[in-house]
């Protein structure tokens, strides 16, 4: 899955450059969708709750946590990773990220 660079950012991670931005989507919540910048790999999508104030730095910890507990592997072609988060008001060093929908 590809995203416009037009109107996306850009957040380095431990050296790694990943493109990011806020889906226009509704529900379950506000949309992350990260790619590495580089490679045209797996998406990953974070949903959080409406109101949460999406910065760089969250949207680093949110990569971090799917790099190192969910197994997202960004330059690799792969389905996408859909995760959500449990806090309410997240921050880069209190995420709690799940993989959603939850297993059956």
């Amino acid at each position: 899955m590809a995203i416009a660079k037009k109107g996306t950012r850009v957040v380095v991670v431990d050296g790694e450059r990943y493109r990011w931005v806020v889906a226009p989507n509704d529900e379950p919540g506000v949309a992350i969708v990260v790619l590495h910048e580089e490679v045209d790999g797996q998406c990953m999508v974070t949903w959080v709750e409406h109101g949460v104030v999406v910065a760089p730095g969250l949207v680093a910890g949110a990569i971090r946590e799917a790099l190192l507990h969910h197994g997202w592997t960004p330059r690799l072609r792969r389905r996408q990773l859909t995760l959500r988060c449990l806090v309410r008001n997240p921050t880069p060093t209190n995420l709690k990220l799940v993989a959603w929908p939850p297993a059956a």
